[in-house]
């Protein structure tokens, strides 16, 4: 059986986009009901110290579970793309943590230089276009490091699936059919057809007429039962045999 050869994902191409994104939108959509709820009570509810405290433990919570989150959604993704989930949530929360947390740092201090420019311009020229511009640039690479991050993840996502799944035999992936073919091909109309007539039988010649008894020398007809010359005619029941007992069928 051969076995599977699974090659991790480039930085930049968007196999990476895609599976960071599949794995921060579902964290995003679980995580966040815990904040707003925190934030609710801590605002509105509950006001004061004890209302800060308990936001803060709401905040916490969250936190928690996200990352709780990460080593579950990843296996999952790995099942859905591969075939086989992912061994050790430990392990696998470790090895997308520390490689996102690399490239997030390093896209930070890349773009740490253009960032201050740009916020020097825009406190130097505050209300003015130069500013606004500058406001802009900061808006852009705020955007530009969310998205090396995104990226980030889901490149760490394949390190990890190809550290642990390579080698292993390929399973065939549940791809729904639309995937496979956006278009659907319509099937041919089905013509009705009528049957054909069937073929009339052949005319039958008709048979033979049946050879005639055959009479001896004496006058006697052979019996047709035994085939001995035995017989004689009698004046109510015709040719009879008297020996096999056979007699003339009367019409």
């Amino acid at each position: 059986m051969t076995t599977a050869i699974i090659e991790p994902f480039g930085f930049l191409s968007m196999d990476s986009l895609r599976a960071g994104w599949w794995l921060s939108w579902r964290i995003f959509v679980r995580v966040v009901l815990f904040f707003a709820v925190s934030a609710v009570i801590g605002l509105l509810l509950i006001k004061g110290a004890f209302g800060s405290f308990v936001m803060a433990l709401g905040f916490c919570a969250g936190t928690v579970w996200s990352i709780l989150l990460i080593p579950k959604l990843t296996s999952r993704w790995a099942q859905e793309r591969y075939g086989y989930p992912l061994d050790g949530a430990l392990r696998v929360w470790w090895g997308v943590a520390w490689r996102g947390m690399v490239a997030s740092l390093v896209a930070a201090v890349i773009l740490a230089v253009p960032n201050v420019v740009a916020l020097s311009l825009q406190t130097a020229y505050k209300g003015g276009v130069l500013g606004s511009i500058a406001g802009l640039v900061i808006s852009l690479l705020n955007i530009a490091n969310a998205a090396v991050s995104v990226v980030a993840t889901g490149w760490a996502m394949s390190k990890v699936a190809a550290e642990q799944l390579s080698g292993l035999a390929p399973v065939a992936m549940a791809v729904p059919p639309a995937a496979l073919s956006p278009i659907e091909v319509e099937p041919p109309p089905i013509v009705a057809q009528e049957p054909a007539p069937a073929p009339r039988p052949a005319p039958r010649a008709a048979p033979a007429p049946a050879a005639p008894p055959v009479v001896s020398a004496e006058g006697k007809r052979q019996c047709p039962k035994c085939g001995l010359y035995e017989t004689e005619r009698g004046s109510v029941i015709g040719w009879y045999c008297k020996v096999c007992g056979w007699r003339e069928a009367r019409r």
